[in-house]
């Protein structure tokens, strides 16, 4: 009876039994459905089976290395699905300029080391808190002269440095540093051994390889083909990665051929920059993300993609030779390099000057060391040979001034409006009309010096028409002190005047030059209020030379 009812009752318990265990399954597989929807493991994440809690790791990188990275880091997917990574190839000069605004990703790979150097935390208009550096180098691409063979502008012959040829008078066309790491870099490895920029000659080139900078690689690359395609119609060498000239030549052999200057060059390091506050789940997916693009699969993705190790050995094959060995210069301090960019920026602006000119009695005295030219002869001579020199694009005017020039108690008249060197003018340019008012500078020589007001009327009227575009000064030639029979402003008045009036926002710097019996120490109360240079010149060279140093000397002598 018994046995018949636990027979009875058998196949309910089956029933039952079969129930709970596709319970168990559904819930189960459900579990690992979810776990996978989250970026589980299944069951593989470090043997834990906990569903990931991490997103995916953002990483910005330099567009050419862009492929290898995210071959790479699927490695480093597939053997952990917790460790996940968005790629994006972009520019360095954006990410440093988004990280600035507090738009950070979670790791960066720039093409070098020293676009860091835009995110320092602490720096004006800065939103960074902390400071992002590198936790290593993935690999190298010395910088070289991409030589258009085919070109009429080629180089031929051995380049000594960077800053033979950039600072003096090699043939080459520079990108935009500020967009171009390729260019950047050249350009600092010719600020490491260069003279400042008041170098007079190394100040002219930086002025004029600015004004013809292009906007990348890109831009240079397309006029090795097309010359017309370069914003100087010219088909010149440039710097470019040696990388990138491999894979350009790849494309297009025979017509472009890597030439390293024979002091050394810099290198693009492509460094891994981990965010520096990174919460503890990224920076465990960001670790074995490093670990998967340090690994020997990607040293040899990155050898045959034509980097060289991070020893700097190896090296691509292009047209057919081997990688030339190169001396590695050794890089500038952060600091100095940002100094040096800076210098970049205040060259590249173009000058907006108003000259204001001593035509005092004293000017027909002889100068000294000249064989017998007067002061009003040499002052003639220099700035008309200034003036024959300047871009194109900087915007210049001319006053005179001693006594009662403009009528009686005004000591100051124009002689020239300020206006764009090449804009047109009579039956020439603005330039034309100031060299022509220029030789008429012996009619002009009568009376004392009215330096102060003059200065004073001249700042004021600098500040009035301040333009951001430019580099705004008031540049003094004279060869007196202040001698003003009608009276006007003392020397603690127009210090006063000229410290309420400047603003370090719109600058306007007063650079004076002084000739003969000058006074010197007032001249330079005068341009140190505006951070501005005094300087003493009585030569034709002398002058000349000072007044283009003036021209270079763009930022503040002192703080004000």
């Amino acid at each position: 009876m018994g046995r018949h009812q636990s027979e009875a009752s058998a196949p309910n318990q089956r029933g039952i039994i079969a129930a709970l265990v596709a319970g168990a399954l559904i819930i189960a597989g459900g579990a690992y459905a979810l776990g996978k929807g989250m970026g589980g493991d299944g069951g593989t994440n470090a043997g834990s089976g906990a569903a990931c809690t991490a997103a995916p790791l953002r990483i910005e990188v330099a567009p050419e290395v862009a492929d290898i990275v995210k071959g790479q880091l699927a490695a480093a997917t597939k053997a952990n699905p917790c460790h996940r990574y968005e790629v994006t190839g972009t520019r360095p000069s954006s990410v440093a300029s988004r990280i600035r605004q507090g738009k950070a990703p979670d790791a960066w790979i720039p093409d070098s080391t020293v676009w860091l150097d835009q995110t320092t935390a602490g720096s004006t208009g800065s939103a960074v808190k902390a400071d992002w550096t590198a936790g290593g180098n993935l690999a190298h691409s010395p910088v070289v002269l991409g030589n258009p063979v085919k070109s009429n502008d080629k180089l031929s012959g051995d380049v000594g440095s960077w800053s033979d040829i950039i600072n003096k008078s090699g043939s080459i066309h520079l990108a935009n540093p500020h967009l171009d790491t390729a260019s950047r870099l050249a350009y600092l490895a010719s600020r490491t051994d260069a003279a400042t920029t008041k170098d007079v000659a190394a100040g002219q080139r930086i002025i004029l390889l600015s004004r013809f900078a292009a906007t990348g690689t890109p831009e240079l690359l397309a006029a090795v083909q097309d010359p017309s395609k370069s914003n100087t119609t010219r088909s010149e060498p440039f710097p470019i990665s040696e990388q990138a000239l491999a894979a350009y030549a790849k494309t297009a052999p025979g017509t472009l051929a890597p030439v390293t200057p024979k002091a050394g060059t810099l290198t693009m390091d492509y460094p891994w920059v981990p965010a520096p506050d990174l919460a503890p789940a990224l920076k465990e997916v960001a670790d074995a993300g490093l670990r998967a693009l340090t690994s020997p699969a990607a040293v040899a993705a990155f050898t045959k993609a034509g980097f060289r190790s991070t020893d700097d050995t190896s090296g691509p094959t292009i047209d057919g030779a081997a990688a030339a060995t190169f001396t590695a210069l050794k890089p500038m301090a952060g600091p100095d390099r940002l100094n040096a960019i800076r210098q970049w920026d205040v060259l590249k602006a173009d000058a907006r000057m108003l000259v204001i000119m001593d035509v005092s009695g004293s000017m027909t005295n002889i100068a000294k060391d000249t064989g017998g030219k007067t002061r009003a002869k040499v002052a003639e001579e220099s700035l008309t040979t200034a003036v024959q020199r300047l871009p194109d694009g900087s915007q210049v005017g001319g006053w005179i001034f001693s006594t009662d020039k403009g009528g009686k108690g005004k000591d100051y008249a124009p002689i020239a409006g300020i206006a764009r060197l090449d804009a047109p003018e009579g039956q020439g340019t603005h330039r034309d009309a100031i060299l022509a008012a220029l030789k008429k500078f012996p009619s002009y020589i009568s009376g004392d010096t009215g330096l102060y007001d003059t200065t004073a009327a001249a700042f004021a009227e600098m500040t009035k028409t301040y333009d951001p575009e430019y580099f705004n000064s008031v540049v003094i030639i004279t060869d007196g002190k202040n001698d003003d029979p009608g009276g006007g402003l003392n020397l603690d008045q127009l210090l006063a005047q000229l410290k309420a009036g400047h603003d370090p926002a719109r600058p306007v710097r007063i650079v004076s030059i002084g000739m003969g019996e000058a006074d010197m120490k007032a001249l330079e109360a005068i341009s140190s209020t505006t951070g501005g240079e005094t300087y003493t010149a009585n030569t034709s060279d002398d002058l000349l030379t000072v007044f283009v140093q003036a021209l270079l000397a763009r930022e503040p002598a002192q703080a004000p």
